[in-house]
């Protein structure tokens, strides 16, 4: 007696009942239910952290290249706009070297509990000896933050260029 191939042996049928597959389906339902927020505060989390490293690394490559060609560099900011341009030269006089601004990614922008742009005429001029601004503040700070209370702090040394981007809250 051969069986058939899909069939349990013994049963008339093969295949799921109707009961198996509506517990399968509730429970694949109560665990994306439970993993589904914390997934999007994941992502948002990952979204303004990134954010925050790429114009770290932005700021410490427009040090470098000031340093390197021996003339001025900078970063001019739009807090409002959530976008930054970078210049050869000052935002003023010189040259944009891309064609348009860099723009926060969506639910990231510019704010904190303090200036959320605190740098002097929110813009960041890299000198050829790699000193930033002429101003008597020892550091200069930004605050990128999301919609649920994360705020990555970017403190920037006026002295070295050094950049550290730290997570400095969650309102959860």
């Amino acid at each position: 007696m051969s069986k058939r191939r899909g069939m349990v042996a013994g049963s008339g049928e093969g295949g799921f009942s109707l009961i198996e597959l509506t517990v399968v389906l509730a429970l694949v339902g109560l665990i994306a239910g439970v993993g589904l927020p914390t997934m999007q505060e994941w992502l948002d989390r990952y979204r303004v952290r990134t954010a925050a490293e790429e114009l770290a690394s932005l700021i410490q490559l427009q040090r470098m290249r000031a340093v390197s060609q021996s003339t001025d560099f900078s970063i001019a900011f739009d807090a409002v706009a959530g976008t930054y341009t970078l210049y050869q030269g000052d935002a003023a006089t010189g040259t944009a070297l891309e064609a348009m601004a860099h723009t926060l990614p969506n639910g990231v922008l510019f704010s904190g509990n303090a200036d959320a742009v605190n740098v002097p005429g929110d813009e960041m001029i890299f000198h050829s000896d790699g000193s930033l601004n002429d101003s008597t503040a020892t550091t200069d700070t930004i605050h990128m933050a999301n919609a649920i209370g994360d705020v990555f702090l970017l403190s920037i040394n006026r002295s070295t260029g050094r950049v550290q981007v730290q997570h400095q809250s969650n309102g959860n």
